[in-house]
C-alpha cells in the first residue's frame, strides 16, 4: 500500500471528524512537533464552553517529520491515559501567569486522534524568546511559575494518589527507550567519534553514567516525569509583553513521552535547552528563565543537582551540535565542551566547579 502523503492525511482527519461535536471546517497544520500530525481546527459548531477552534493532534505508526521512522501508536494512548489524569492537577497562577496543561476534550482510539483546548495565536517558548526579546523581570514572572508548576507536577504525579497513574505509564517502555538510546544509549558514546580531541578522554565515565542510567531504567523505580518537557513544549500567547500586570497563561504540552525515570531529565533538558539560548545566540533570558526556574521549584538536594546536571550535559553533547543553522564550528565544539565538563564534574562531585556556570542556581 503506498504511503499517504501529508496533504492526504490532513483530509482523512478531517473526514474523520465530520459527524462528531469537533466537525471542522478547516485545518492548519501546526509547526513544531515531529513526531504526529498536529492542527488547529475551526469548528463547524463552537463548543459548550465557547471555543471556536480546537487543536487536533493525529498519530500514525511513523514520525510526521519521517515516514520512514517507525513508532507505536500506543504512544497516543499513554498521552490521554496522563491528560485525563492531569484534569485533576489546578493550574498555578503567580503574579497574573497561569501554568496548566491544555484540556483533552476527547480520544479517538480507532483513529488515534486526540482533541484538545487550544491557546490561539500562540508559539513555543523557545521561538518566542528567539523573536521577542524578555527582560530579566519578564524571565523571574514567567520562569518562576513555570519552575511552581513543575514542582507542583512531580510532587502530585508521585503521590501515593497516583500509585495507579504510574503503574500504567510504567508500560510506555518504547518512549522510554527512545529517551534513552537518543541520550545515554548509542548517542552519548557515538559522539566521542565525532569530537575526539574533546570526549576521549572522557570516554570511561560516559560509559559508567550510561550504566548507571540503564541500571536506573532497568530497576523499575523512579518517579512520573513528563519525558519531554523543554522550552518547546511550553505554549505561550505570541504577544508583546509591555509591562509586568498583563495575564498570561501558558500551555504545558506533548505528554506521550511521559514515563517513569529520575526527575532530573525534566529538569535538565529544560536546562539544556534554556543554556543553548544564550551559547549560541547571546540571549540571556536562557539563563535567567533557568534561575527564575530554579526559584519557583524549590531547593534541591546535591543528589539530584548532580543528576539533573548530567542531564544537561549529556543533552549538549547529544543535541547541541545537530541544531541546523544554530552556531559556528567553534560554537558547536565549545558546547560539546562545556557538556563534557558538566558530566564530568557533575560525577565526580566537583561542586565548587559549578559555581562558576549557569547551573550554579541548582545548589542554592
Amino acid at each position: 500500500m503506498a504511503q499517504e502523503t501529508a496533504d492526504e492525511i490532513s483530509k482523512k482527519v478531517q473526514q474523520s471528524l465530520k459527524d462528531s461535536p469537533y466537525a471542522c471546517s478547516s485545518l492548519v497544520a501546526l509547526s513544531g512537533g515531529t513526531a504526529n500530525f498536529v492542527y488547529r481546527g475551526t469548528l463547524v459548531t463552537p463548543l459548550a464552553d465557547g471555543s471556536k477552534t480546537v487543536v487536533i493532534k493525529h498519530t500514525e505508526p511513523y514520525i510526521a517529520s519521517n515516514f520512514d521512522f517507525k513508532l507505536t501508536t500506543t504512544r497516543c494512548e499513554f498521552e490521554e491515559t496522563i491528560l485525563k489524569a492531569l484534569h485533576d492537577l489546578p493550574p498555578v497562577v503567580r503574579e497574573g501567569v497561569t501554568v496548566q496543561t491544555p484540556h483533552l476534550y476527547h480520544f479517538f482510539p480507532n483513529t488515534d486522534t486526540q482533541i484538545y483546548s487550544d491557546l490561539p495565536s500562540s508559539m513555543d517558548l523557545k521561538t518566542y524568546a528567539l523573536k521577542h526579546p524578555l527582560t530579566q523581570a519578564q524571565c523571574l514572572r514567567f520562569g518562576h511559575a513555570v519552575g511552581l508548576w513543575a514542582k507542583k507536577f512531580h510532587t502530585w504525579a508521585n503521590a501515593p494518589e497516583q500509585e495507579k497513574l504510574r503503574e500504567h505509564m510504567k508500560g510506555n517502555v518504547t518512549l522510554l527507550e527512545i529517551k534513552y538510546q537518543m541520550n545515554y544509549g548509542t548517542n552519548l558514546i557515538a559522539a566521542i567519534a565525532n569530537f575526539p580531541h574533546l570526549l576521549d578522554g572522557s570516554r570511561k565515565i560516559f560509559e559508567v553514567v550510561g550504566k548507571s542510567s540503564r541500571d536506573e531504567l532497568d530497576s523499575g523505580y523512579g518517579s512520573l516525569i513528563h519525558g519531554d518537557f523543554w522550552s518547546g513544549n511550553v505554549l505561550l500567547p505570541d504577544i508583546l509583553f509591555l509591562d509586568q500586570e498583563t495575564p498570561i497563561k501558558l500551555f504545558i504540552i506533548d505528554w506521550e513521552l511521559s514515563h517513569i525515570s529520575s526527575l532530573a531529565f525534566d529538569l535538565g533538558q529544560m536546562f539544556a535547552e534554556l543554556f543553548e539560548l544564550k551559547h549560541f545566540k547571546d540571549i540571556d533570558a536562557g539563563v535567567w528563565l533557568i534561575e527564575a526556574f530554579m526559584q519557583g521549584y524549590g531547593h534541591i538536594d546535591d543528589d539530584f543537582a548532580f543528576r539533573t546536571a548530567i542531564h544537561v550535559g549529556v543533552h549538549l553533547i547529544c543535541w547541541g551540535p545537530i541544531i541546523q543553522g544554530w552556531g559556528t564550528k567553534e560554537q558547536v565544539e565549545k558546547v560539546v565542551e562545556i557538556g563534557r565538563d558538566f558530566v564530568v564534574k557533575a560525577w565526580e562531585k566537583d561542586r565548587p566547579f559549578f559555581e562558576e556556570t549557569a547551573l550554579k542556581c541548582l545548589f542554592h
